[in-house]
């Protein structure tokens, strides 16, 4: 079943400014994500969105497929919807499901896609899947709300992790969803609870989880850790 891979990197970032071409062992961070998108084999096409002059100028280079991202759909209070709505209609090749990659994630493993797609192929009544790791020590009932004057006051609740009630988070790494009832969600033409988060991905969605060091850049913090995983991964293979 074809998929449209869609690599999301926008220009600037109140985190880390311009995070998606900041660079890794001379690579830029996006760069990791398009790559990946590119190993996944023929039956996924991958096409850039993005409004970095330098990464379009990246993408002509190598032949990449790439949409230069509407200025409208690259603000901050845009959703990622908007990109991927612009992105499934522009390429107007009929692709059964469509697969999100964010361009500030540079560590990347294919088998968490395939997991993810194979599911779905077996599964027709999900409409979507979504990697997700268990939230382990950045558990909520270990959490304060900000405060750099003085800590809040919270209940206490149990001290060893494994007392907690699980809970799990999306990773950022995979989210594959039908097309067509994406965008006939994000159109209007399917109403669907906007409550729920989401839902206009699906209305059953599985989760495919996970436990592989995913680092989403925002920080400075994360992307040297990004580089010491990386680096060290090089080493080990050789």
């Amino acid at each position: 079943m074809k998929v449209l891979s869609i690599v999301c990197a926008r220009a600037g970032s109140k985190g880390l400014n311009n995070k998606c071409i900041s660079k890794i062992n001379n690579k830029m961070v996006v760069e990791y994500s398009i790559e990946y998108s590119l190993s996944l084999g023929d039956d996924v096409d991958t096409v850039v969105s993005t409004d970095i002059g330098e990464l379009i100028v990246y993408c002509r280079q190598n032949d990449i497929d790439y949409i230069e991202r509407s200025p409208d759909f690259c603000t901050d209070d845009c959703k990622i919807d908007d990109t991927l709505a612009e992105a499934i209609e522009t390429r107007e090749a009929n692709y059964p499901l469509c697969s999100l990659v964010y361009g500030n994630i540079p560590t990347r493993y294919s088998g968490i896609f395939f997991e993810a797609l194979g599911f779905l192929n077996a599964n027709k009544d999900f409409d979507a899947a979504i990697s997700m790791q268990n939230a382990e020590k950045y558990h909520p009932a270990w959490m304060f709300d900000f405060n750099d004057e003085v800590l809040p006051k919270e209940k206490e609740t149990h001290y060893k992790r494994q007392m907690l009630p699980q809970k799990m988070i999306h990773d950022g790494h995979t989210l594959i969803f039908k097309s067509k009832k994406f965008i006939n969600k994000y159109k209007g033409l399917i109403s669907y609870d906007t409550e729920y988060k989401y839902s206009v991905y699906g209305d059953r969605i599985k989760p495919i989880i996970n436990d592989k060091v995913i680092i989403d850049i925002d920080t400075k913090k994360e992307l040297e850790l990004a580089e010491a995983v990386i680096t060290n991964y090089k080493k080990r293979v050789g």
